[in-house]
């Protein structure tokens, strides 16, 4: 039976046409004669075939080019719409091909048993008695009635070699194949055509014809985050479509929140409905791609899940494994594209379809090792996050823009992982929080400050030097874009806390009196600031010695102040010890 899932199915796959020198039997025979239609199209298929029409058309300037032709999907896993855009295609451009239309299902069905049934069935060929299988469709091909177009379909090609025998032959020229696929580069004798997942106003038009316009439109919203949900694959969108036409109680917030909760466990991905093109649901599509992989690929895709949805560079992604067994790993990258389970952006650059990283990640949740490439992951973001520095360059910053959506994943999904120590808990955040205060964008680097705060507050309690260190790095976010008045109250709570928790003397305490006192600086509260800058150069003088970088910061902060206040001759002093210093 077909892999594919549904009449939308059309999002990224290649079709083959072509005509290759196959066995034939030069027999001079009578060719019989045609009665009615040859078609065997199946017929029914999803009445809610939206958002193909120019790949229609393109298709069809691309089969009437001669060329071979075959569908593969670049995002390619099931459910794209391969065979319904195969299917569309073939009933409606029916008047191109006037010598008929062979339907053939290539997955389980024997392909050569096919031809020779249709030939008989719709032609009248009754091959000669004797023949063995391949010189009865060998038969069938050279005397198949007439001189007009004829289109073949091959359904769901596994395997080239499993059709390769029972193509029409090439000197005919009359025969047109189409294939539809999985795999990508079916053959070097193929071409590919390419097709995308929805747009986000066909998947919408999708749930309108099936869900009803007015149902749909009361929460658009909400119709938009499911489709984007489930990436605008065809197949998940009738599938879902379906289930709410079937429920009419069930609004689209209930269906979302049940995604949500139950992944690509929902009920809703699981059945297919009576006349869809597709007979699986998600999960059992993709199950067929992935059976066929080798435990090395599965190995690879589970670790790929893991990532961020957005590209992977490969360069990351290959980093936590040993140098002997990276071309193995770069097979089974390979393995997965070839099963249309990964898709390759650019030069060093991979990205999984939603879905299909859900697929992968209930995988890898069955694993006896899953925490520990849980755990392997984020020590290997966190490495990342760690080179970020609080005034980060801008070359710095292009190169680590590739990664942050990975160190975003991991403070935001996969934080039960992060251990408690070297403050690896706070690191994406604060990597992430840097990132865009490096660039001025204050307003997106405060929720990753706060939400530092929140996640660490959570996992320590309120008494913990990381709490401390979280205080202080948000109240210098605010510092820094004069809101002092949000500042003030956590760089107090920050100080109080280093003292309970490490004591007076302690460079963490010297640290946070100085912030203190810049703060109060800025606001022109000299006198509240300037005990404290002493407080400051006294204490790390104690703790650090007079030959320390941070003496001459405490130095050069007080002199500073002085000349704010224009007690120059004050300052003088403190800032040619700072710079002999230095």
């Amino acid at each position: 039976m077909s892999e594919s899932i549904s009449a939308r199915d059309v999002t990224n796959s290649q079709l083959i046409v072509g005509n290759n020198n196959r066995l034939t039997i030069n027999e001079a025979a009578p060719q019989p004669q045609r009665t009615g239609e040859a078609s065997n199209v199946p017929g029914g298929g999803s009445q809610t075939f939206v958002g193909r029409d120019e790949t229609l058309t393109q298709l069809h300037e691309r089969l009437s080019s001669g060329n071979a032709v075959a569908i593969t999907a670049i995002q390619g896993m099931g459910g794209i719409g391969k065979t319904e855009l195969a299917r569309q295609y073939a009933r409606q451009y029916a008047a191109s091909y006037p010598g008929g239309r062979c339907w053939l299902q290539a997955r389980e069905l024997d392909v050569a048993s096919q031809i020779v049934a249709f030939a008989k069935v719709y032609l009248q060929i009754e091959p000669p008695e004797g023949l063995e299988l391949p010189a009865q469709v060998a038969y069938c091909w050279s005397h198949w009635p007439g001189s007009e177009r004829v289109l073949v379909v091959y359904d769901d090609v596994t395997a080239y070699e499993r059709v390769e025998d029972f193509l029409p032959p090439e000197e005919s020229g009359r025969f047109v194949m189409l294939m539809t696929t999985r795999r990508q580069n079916l053959a070097v004798a193929v071409d590919s055509f390419e097709i995308e997942v929805l747009s986000e106003q066909a998947a919408l038009e999708l749930l309108k014809q099936i869900v009803g316009e007015a149902r749909t439109a009361a929460e658009l919203e909400t119709a938009k985050a499911i489709c984007e949900w489930v990436g605008y694959l065809p197949l998940a969108l009738e599938l879902l479509g379906q289930y709410l036409r079937q429920k009419p109680d069930v609004t689209y917030q209930k269906l979302q929140g049940r995604l949500e909760a139950q992944r690509t466990e929902a009920r809703a991905l699981q059945k297919a409905y009576p006349g869809m093109t597709g007979k699986l649901g998600v999960i059992e599509a993709f199950e067929l791609s992935w059976k066929a992989l080798s435990e090395d690929a599965q190995d690879v895709a589970c670790w790929l899940s893991l990532f961020a949805l957005t590209p992977i560079p490969w360069e990351l992604a290959e980093s936590a494994v040993e140098e002997a067994e990276k071309e193995d790993f770069e097979d089974g990258r390979d393995a997965l594209i070839g099963r249309s389970f990964l898709r390759r952006m650019e030069q060093g650059s991979y990205q999984l379809h939603q879905l299909v990283r859900e697929y992968f990640l209930a995988k890898l949740a069955q694993r006896e090792d899953a925490n520990e490439l849980r755990r392997a992951y984020c020590q290997l973001i966190v490495a990342l996050a760690r080179q970020m520095p609080n005034s980060p360059t801008r070359e710095l910053l292009l190169r680590l823009t590739p990664v942050m959506p990975h160190i975003a994943e991991v403070a935001t999904s996969w934080r039960e992982w992060l251990s408690d120590e070297d403050n690896e808990l706070a690191w994406p955040f604060i990597a992430m929080a840097r990132f865009y205060q490096g660039q001025g964008a204050y307003a997106l680097a405060e929720p990753w400050y706060a939400g530092c705060l929140e996640a660490t507050q959570n996992r320590f309690g309120e008494d913990h030097p990381d709490v401390a260190s979280s205080l202080n790095n948000l109240a210098g976010l605010y510092r820094s874009q004069g809101r002092y008045e949000q500042a003030e109250p956590l760089y107090i709570q920050a100080l109080d806390l280093w003292r309970k928790l490490l004591g007076e003397d302690h460079p963490d305490v010297a640290t946070s009196l100085n912030n203190l006192a810049l703060l109060y600086e800025s606001q022109g509260r000299y006198e509240q600031a300037e005990p404290l800058y002493i407080q400051a150069l006294d204490l790390s003088r104690k703790l650090l010695g007079e030959d320390h970088p941070n003496v001459a910061t405490s130095l050069n902060n007080l002199a500073l102040l002085y000349e704010s206040q224009g007690r120059y001759e004050q300052a003088e002093p403190l800032y040619i010890q700072a710079l002999d210093l230095w």
